[in-house]
């Protein structure tokens, strides 16, 4: 074993001990009352630091307030947590609003749509308003070519892959539009994921975003499936952190249990079908070890072996990779740069997932040829 890997492997090992940050989180969902032991001030700024590197500030928030006096932070760190607080709240009104915009303004042009994660999944949280707000991800039903030909006459050289565009219209908002909820590598599992996802389009759910109206959202199973495949892409890509996989603890747990086995089996089913059995075991596993998910809320039985693994990966990435010193500057790469880094980030899946492995060269080389037959490069 080399250095590197012995460094990774002491660093993974140390992330997945019971911590005073996941004792905390179980704090802040109701399934611990109080810490093991007392916090230090110096426990304190890390547990901050840590839950801002999550982007959990504003749940785990709502665990500090539960917390006797004794067990609290030192003043001046809850008034700048409570400061912060109120900056998450203000940023869902403004995100609940844009993402009401958004929809509209595509409904008028004659485009079904679908929001994505985000303002969708914030109510499933106990208090919607604490989620740390990311973008808005909408999913448009529609020729692809028409939609980029769009936005590009009104924001023109938009970079346009076949999974996704930005669309740039709010100032404080970062937009995306998605042609494809999420992809694989392998391009037998990605097709039959398509044809699924396609199929689910037809049948999306009503939600009502806070003093804002009203926006379609997945409906349950493909929500499911969906979100734990964005988690498994993200994995590959930059990184995944812990708001993640609360989303989708807080999506299991509202969705599954006593009675729910015939979703439960539907989702499976087409988990099964793309390929995604161990990942959904692997984080089965971390969500019982990290939420205390109870079992009757999992979608399948947990894999403490691949489950440790991703553990350590969220714990050394946070959110989106963005504390990831591993992940180096995408956007100043070359085509090529892109091609064998992105190559080589993979192969740390190898012993977890080779499939994907084995074809992300080749869904990198596709997508290079469809962008350039589009004129997109």
């Amino acid at each position: 074993m080399t250095q590197t890997n012995e460094i990774h492997n002491a660093d993974s090992m140390k992330a997945q001990c019971p911590t005073l940050f996941f004792e905390l989180i179980r704090i802040a969902l109701g399934r611990q009352e109080t810490f093991s032991h007392q916090p230090s001030e110096e426990d304190w700024h890390e547990l901050y630091a840590e839950a801002k590197r999550q982007t959990l500030l504003g749940v785990l928030y709502d665990g500090v307030c539960r917390l006797s006096a004794d067990q609290k932070p030192p003043r001046q760190l809850l008034i700048n947590w409570h400061a912060s607080v109120q900056k998450i709240i203000c940023d869902n009104k403004r995100l609940n609003h844009d993402t009401v915009w958004v929809s509209r303004r595509w409904e008028k042009l004659g485009y079904r749509n679908v929001i994505l994660k985000g303002q969708g999944n914030a109510l499933l949280y106990p208090d919607p308003m604490l989620r740390v707000p990311g973008d808005i991800d909408i999913w448009l039903d529609g020729d692809q070519r028409k939609i980029a030909d769009y936005v590009r006459s009104h924001f023109p050289g938009l970079e346009v892959t076949r999974i996704e565009m930005e669309f740039p219209v709010r100032k404080d908002t970062p937009i995306e539009i998605h042609f494809l909820p999420s992809f694989l590598y392998d391009p037998f599992k990605d097709r039959k994921m398509q044809r699924y996802f396609t199929r689910q389009l037809a049948s999306p759910k009503q939600v009502e975003l806070p003093e804002e109206g009203t926006i379609c959202v997945p409906g349950d199973e493909m929500n499911l499936v969906f979100q734990l495949s964005h988690i498994y892409r993200h994995l590959f890509y930059e990184g995944i952190g812990l708001r993640q996989l609360m989303d989708y603890y807080f999506l299991c747990t509202n969705l599954l249990s006593t009675g729910s086995d015939d979703l439960r089996q539907k989702a499976l089913s087409v988990i099964q079908e793309i390929g995604l059995t161990d990942f959904c075991r692997a984080l089965m596993w971390v969500l019982g070890e990290v939420f205390l998910m109870p079992k009757e809320h999992m979608l399948t039985l947990p894999d403490e072996r691949r489950g440790r693994f991703l553990l350590g990966e969220v714990m050394r990435a946070g959110n989106f990779g963005h504390a990831d010193d591993r992940v180096g500057n995408w956007a100043e790469m070359s085509r090529w740069q892109r091609l064998t880094w992105g190559t080589r980030w993979s192969w740390r899946l190898l012993g977890q997932y080779p499939r994907e492995v084995f074809w992300h060269p080749y869904y990198r080389i596709t997508q290079y040829i469809w962008r350039l037959y589009n004129g997109y490069l």
